[in-house]
């Protein structure tokens, strides 16, 4: 009877570990990358930005990518600063236990 009751509980404790992980802040801003990855798709022709990107070269980079977010819809704008928000965030949060775990001893 204890063994079924401990399984029991170490169930639900396996649950709420898993459901705590889905929610967590680093998986709810990968999250948001990957919604906006897809929102960008959609708002903006990838592959012809890509082609286009292609064609200008290496030392045109700069140049076309200044020109290409500000003469874009504010949407894809505001896309774009919700993806660096967010991929700048995780990337913070990937290194932290990293960068702090020098001091742990």
């Amino acid at each position: 009877m204890k063994a079924t009751i401990e399984q029991q509980v170490m169930a639900n404790v396996g649950v709420i570990y898993t459901a705590r992980q889905f929610v967590s802040a680093a998986a709810i801003k990968l999250y948001v990358l990957f919604a906006g990855l897809i929102a960008l798709v959609q708002f903006t022709w990838a592959h012809k930005v890509l082609a286009n990107w292609a064609s200008v070269g290496l030392p045109g980079t700069f140049h076309f990518l200044t020109y290409a977010v500000t003469h874009t819809s504010f949407m894809v704008q505001l896309t774009l600063v919700v993806l660096v928000v967010a991929g700048v965030s995780l990337v913070r949060d990937l290194t932290r236990p990293v960068r702090f775990s020098r001091h742990a001893f």
